[in-house]
């Protein structure tokens, strides 16, 4: 084994590696929430007017790991969720899909619902203005 191996290994049983936790944030110079669940290198796909898959860059993977929701101040507006404070991730979900019960909407329920039902954001909208 060479040198910088032992050296990453000793680097890593000294330091530790964090586990990824799953996160989710709202992006205020986007106007969008971005969720991931996996950590690595994605790529993005717009699946609707609202919805974002993100799924992992290795070849040939259809892994999805995340997604983006696009629009969140006027969506915030059309659903009437608080625009500031911390909002649980599942209660912006569920309140989308009341509204918007399209194919893409239910992917992304059925794909990410039970890895996000803890996620919470933490959103400002009017600072965000």
């Amino acid at each position: 084994m060479s040198n910088s191996h032992d050296e990453a290994i000793e680097f890593i049983s000294h330091y530790g590696a964090d586990e990824f936790t799953p996160y989710a944030y709202y992006d205020k110079h986007l106007d969008c929430i971005r969720v991931r669940i996996r950590d690595c290198s994605t790529i993005e796909t717009r699946k609707s007017r609202i919805f974002t898959l993100l799924r992992a860059a290795h070849a040939d993977s259809e892994l999805r790991v995340g997604f983006v929701i696009k629009g969140v101040r006027h969506l915030f507006e059309e659903l009437n969720i608080p625009h500031d404070g911390v909002v649980k991730l599942a209660d912006i979900m569920n309140q989308i899909i009341k509204v918007y019960p399209d194919t893409v909407v239910k992917l992304i329920r059925e794909e990410f619902m039970q890895a996000v039902d803890s996620l919470e954001v933490e959103m400002d909208l009017d600072e965000a203005a």
